[in-house]
């Protein structure tokens, strides 16, 4: 299948991208699997032009969460925009260290490894988190929502994704 965005992105020298949706038993499901193929279509980028909606399903879960977060007020609402209102007045960089420190799965050496710094520094900071801004990390409901948001609507990464 990469064969054919290959070919015709050379011969026209412009990037060429093929979108896979689920296979469907019958007509009647062709719709869910077209809108599956234009999901995929919007996360693909040059490093993986050619994808089925299998290969690339959590990327499009978090596409269609952060739609779905965007358009409600009551879930776009909530401390990520705090974290990043501190970042910004202090200098501080509190909001990548909690993301870096969530996709390490509350590990605090991968995240400093993420960050590029000691470890102490991140318990550091993740301690000033909560103390200047009232962030329960213990709370695993608030670090989900806390997590989703700064991903989904800040568009903030711990780990390289194949898209950044």
């Amino acid at each position: 299948m990469e064969d054919v965005v290959r070919r015709p992105g050379q011969a026209l020298r412009v990037p060429v991208r093929a979108g896979l949706g689920e296979v469907v038993p019958g007509l009647a499901e062709v719709t869910a699997s077209l809108d599956d193929a234009d999901l995929v279509l919007r996360v693909l980028g040059p490093e993986l032009p050619v994808a089925s909606v299998e290969e690339v399903r959590p990327r499009v879960t978090l596409l269609r969460l952060t739609e779905v977060l965007c358009g409600s007020r009551e879930l776009s609402a909530g401390a990520w925009r705090t974290v990043l209102a501190y970042d910004d007045e202090h200098g501080t960089d509190y909001a990548r260290t909690l993301v870096c420190w969530l996709d390490a799965g509350c590990d605090m050496a991968g995240a400093a490894r993420l960050l590029a710094v000691h470890p102490n520094t991140c318990r550091y900071r993740l301690r000033q988190a909560r103390q200047q801004l009232g962030i329960d990390l213990d709370d695993p409901d608030e670090r989900l929502v806390l997590w989703l948001q700064l991903r989904a609507l800040a568009g903030l990464r711990g780990t390289p994704t194949a898209s950044s």
